[in-house]
């Protein structure tokens, strides 16, 4: 196995993915740039299209990032297409969820609504909704440039009682 395969964008998609299943086994999800045949309506399709942007202003191992993803639900039912992503924009924020993915060191920190598109360039039409999410990630990053790397800090300061002046403390 590549050292790239296990990273943190296919951890998150797995993740949101996994808790669609959850409430939802019936409906596909997958991601948006694919070639593919698509699957039949309704279903799903994610996009992770914002890099994680570090939260913090110095490097450190398992760093939070934010990171944005899209979910859109596809349908030939326009209120069905709203309806999906209506759902989709609460489920990730709901208290069993939204606990599951904070074990994962996953957060939704933001679920805002995607204005809806019809694709009048098909033969059929073809409603997309969906919403979009600002997630917090831990990168799982751990710095293995720097060998002995230093884990704890004990300090052992004594102070004596004549080493004070009057008014120090």
């Amino acid at each position: 196995m590549s050292s790239w395969e296990d990273n943190l964008y296919d951890r998150l998609a797995e993740a949101l993915i996994e808790q669609i299943h959850k409430y939802e086994p019936d409906l596909v999800v997958t991601a948006e740039n694919v070639v593919a045949t698509n699957p039949a309506f309704p279903y799903v399709e994610y996009d992770i299209y914002d890099d994680g942007t570090a939260q913090t202003f110095e490097n450190m191992n398992n760093e939070p990032l934010l990171v944005g993803v899209q979910m859109k639900a596809v349908s030939n039912l326009e209120n069905e297409a709203k309806a999906i992503a209506q759902w989709l924009s609460k489920v990730f924020r709901e208290a069993q969820p939204a606990t599951e993915l904070m074990q994962q060191g996953i957060g939704v920190k933001r679920a805002s609504p995607l204005p809806p598109t019809v694709d009048f360039l098909t033969s059929d039409y073809i409603f997309t909704s969906g919403t979009d999410l600002q997630i917090e990630i831990l990168d799982g990053f751990q710095d293995n440039t720097q060998p002995g790397q230093i884990q704890t800090v004990k300090p052992n300061i004594q102070v004596n009682k004549g080493d004070l002046k009057h008014g120090e403390s």
